[in-house]
């Protein structure tokens, strides 16, 4: 009965598909009445996953990645409230003084838990611990809002992929003691959970089958006076994938490697419509994609967008011609890094002199660059954590992550 319900789900949140004489493909589909349904789409696939938007509170990288983010697309928050995680039960209100923190919008690696709160880089909810990335321990309380619900929480602990958190209400009753193993989860981005049920929901597919996410999320707004404010919008969230905006004469493609090319996950973002009184598509604009193995290059268009009143939308998706010059294959030699992770100096194998290294951190942040050909790259000066590297050719861009732990 379950999967004859699922089944008619699917078919109503995709309502139709077709190909013209270009060779496009368009897509419509729904997001359902205020927006119900977040909405998981491959290039190469179409709709793989469609799970209720509203069933999670908190989402907890998989592997040994410490991050946490917070579903801020149904008004989830969250507030520093203490760097002393022993005044535990001196936390009973929100005090005037709060910090809010927010997840990236332009990384998934920068979860609200995780972001830098302004005293230097890598300060999280975890302590260094001498450059142990196996186990780290906590050192802040929060205040999390969701709902009518406002409790305290703390991250005690995260020992070989298994976050350990405490929660209760402010006044201390109904404490509870969360274990979250995201090694179960190795083959998701994240693994998510519901503060409401106290359970953990299997929700997101496969990570490698999965391309751009449809949903609400935190985007910041710059007003005329240059300041920014935050507010929640409706788009579309790319996989960790090499994405492209062009405004311009859409019948004749440029050369990907020509555009401005970005590994943000809002590149695609909100801003392809407008609204004045009924939503608009933005005219003459296009996003160049590349698959999650980059060696498929996707042109989308979109084409409409009704609104949460019924959540429908469209866009004309079609393959382009693509060849690159290397292979992302583990098998092929063209770009490794190795050792990985290891204490500071990786050995970069290239096959090429015509490339641009550059290392950033996992907001984008520039922090090393070399040109032509290179064997070894010193990141001594690099605090433990997380790293991109990219290698930028005539043409390709590649990336890979680094682990840096001293």
């Amino acid at each position: 009965m379950f999967n004859m319900i699922k089944k008619l789900l699917f078919t109503i949140l995709i309502f139709s598909i077709f190909f013209d004489v270009k060779g496009q493909q368009l897509v419509e589909f729904s997001m359902g009445s205020s927006y119900q349904y977040d909405i998981y789409y491959s290039l190469s696939e179409g709709i793989t996953g469609f799970p209720e938007r509203d069933n999670w509170e908190l989402a907890f990288s998989t592997g040994y990645n410490p991050n946490i983010r917070i579903n801020s697309g149904i008004g989830v928050t969250l507030f520093e409230v203490s760097s002393d995680i022993t005044n535990w039960s001196e936390i009973t209100n929100l005090p005037s003084n709060a910090i809010q923190l927010r997840n990236s919008n332009l990384n998934w690696g920068e979860g609200a838990f995780t972001v830098n709160t302004g005293d230097g880089f890598g300060n999280y909810w975890l302590e260094d611990n001498n450059g142990d990335i196996i186990f780290q321990s906590g050192t802040k309380i929060y205040i999390i809002n969701y709902g009518q619900e406002s409790k305290k929480i703390k991250i005690n602990s995260f020992v070989n992929g298994t976050f350990n958190l405490t929660i209760a209400n402010l006044d201390g009753s109904g404490e509870q003691i969360i274990n979250i193993n995201t090694l179960d989860y190795s083959d998701k981005a994240f693994v998510f959970y519901s503060l409401i049920n106290n359970e953990i929901i299997d929700r997101e597919p496969n990570s490698d089958s999965w391309d751009i996410l449809f949903t609400k999320y935190e985007e910041e707004y710059v007003s005329l006076d240059g300041d920014t404010m935050p507010y929640i919008v409706t788009g579309g969230l790319s996989n960790d994938n090499a994405v492209a905006q062009y405004d311009g004469f859409l019948d004749v493609n440029p050369s990907f490697q020509s555009l401005d090319v970005s590994f943000n996950i809002n590149t695609i973002g909100y801003d392809w419509k407008q609204y004045s009184g009924s939503y608009t598509i933005v005219d003459n604009r296009a996003y160049y994609m590349l698959s999650q193995n980059q060696e498929s290059l996707y042109k989308i268009i979109f084409q409409s967008f009704a609104g949460g009143q019924s959540g429908n939308m469209s866009f004309l998706i079609e393959e382009l011609n693509y060849n690159p010059s290397s292979s992302l294959d583990d098998s092929d030699i063209n770009f490794k890094i190795y050792p990985n992770p290891n204490s500071g100096s990786f050995v970069i194998n290239y096959a090429g002199t015509d490339a641009h290294l550059k290392i950033t951190d996992v907001n984008g942040r520039v922090l090393l660059q070399k040109k032509g050909a290179f064997l070894t790259v010193d990141v001594n000066n690099l605090n433990n954590g997380i790293y991109i590297a990219k290698i930028i050719t005539n043409d390709d861009i590649f990336a890979k992550q680094i682990i840096v732990n001293q």
